[in-house]
């Protein structure tokens, strides 16, 4: 099978030629790595020129900043390969990958396979259901729900590889700044939800790192997850699938994600910006529910006591002043 690997630079000189390295390594000679320099203002630009002139397999692209979204797509619309492999700038694949695909013949459409993060370890497919082909979401019976919400590994644009011709007109949606990679994958999935799960863990995702988008205080996630929501309902319903536990699971994941933001990240989001968010997420009883929970069991009883208060009293101005003063505090 030939495979393009598509990587989307921005502000990447530090990290990206560890990315292609990974890509590199141990690959045929027909694998295409398409270097997006996503008009990146550091040596980035640079850099993917070099790592092109050094191996015929890798290309560079340059173009306007649109954000990660954008520059994937222009790699899709460049690339050559049957298949199309995401790999973020900042992240790299792991040994093993190609001779596993080398021998792998499927019908599927989307190939599926493990990842470790440094925050949390690994996860794989196959932790969940055996190793092969499911023809439909409807076979993946009660892993469906931990490979979307879970671990991530059906809504990140990895780990996995797309069959290119299955992607057809399916582009990332450049107007999102979050959730287009969920946006896409759905969409894909709209087309064909046949996928193969590959047993093993060849990804690595460098989330604590300092650029990392878990480590960034934004504030969209929840609207985020109203555009991918409905998409992901129609999905489930093509398939023959109730959606409604999903889309309840779908808006509490967002809830506690961006309440995990809110409390742990620094940032330069106001009060105001702040209430109105901790005013959404705890007029979700279900997310009210699982932050009790959670801050029942905080080792860090002390300083989890106004976040408790906060949480029990439905009182946003006071998780809002709360985070702001610890995070010029601390």
């Amino acid at each position: 099978m030939s495979i393009s690997v598509i990587i989307p630079c921005y502000r990447a000189a530090a990290t990206l030629r560890r990315a292609v390295d990974s890509a590199l390594t141990g690959a045929p000679a027909d694998l295409e790595v398409l270097l997006v320099d996503d008009g990146s203002p550091d040596d980035t630009g640079a850099l993917c020129d070099e790592l092109a002139a050094a191996d015929p397999r890798v290309r560079a692209l340059h173009r306007a900043n649109g954000g990660a979204g954008a520059a994937r797509n222009t790699g899709l619309d460049a690339a050559h390969g049957d298949w199309v492999l995401f790999l973020d700038a900042d992240d790299a694949l792991l040994p093993g990958l190609w001779a596993a695909l080398d021998a792998l013949t499927t019908d599927a459409d989307m190939i599926l396979f493990g990842l470790t993060r440094e925050s949390s370890g690994a996860v794989k497919p196959t932790d969940y259901l055996p190793a092969g082909f499911c023809p439909d979401l409807q076979a993946l019976g009660s892993a469906l729900s931990p490979l979307l919400f879970d671990t991530g590994l059906l809504a990140a644009p990895y780990p996995k590889l797309f069959r290119r011709a299955a992607i057809g007109a399916v582009r990332f949606d450049a107007r999102l700044a979050i959730n287009e990679d969920v946006l896409f994958n759905i969409q894909f999935l709209q087309n064909t939800s046949a996928i193969y799960c590959l047993d093993g863990v060849y990804y690595k995702q460098y989330d604590t790192e300092a650029g990392s988008l878990s480590r960034r205080l934004r504030g969209d996630l929840l609207d985020a997850e109203r555009v991918t929501r409905p998409a992901l309902a129609d999905l489930l319903r093509q398939n023959g699938i109730d959606p409604a536990p999903y889309e309840a699971a779908s808006r509490l994941r967002a809830c506690l994600n961006q309440y995990g933001l809110l409390t742990g990240c620094k940032g330069t989001l106001s009060y105001a910006e702040r209430r109105a968010l901790f005013a959404e997420i705890l007029a979700d009883p279900a997310a009210r529910k699982a932050l009790r929970e959670r801050l029942r069991n905080d080792p860090n009883r002390l300083l989890a006591v106004p976040y408790r208060i906060g949480v029990a009293c439905n009182w946003p101005g006071l998780l809002a002043g709360y985070t702001m003063a610890k995070q010029n505090l601390l």
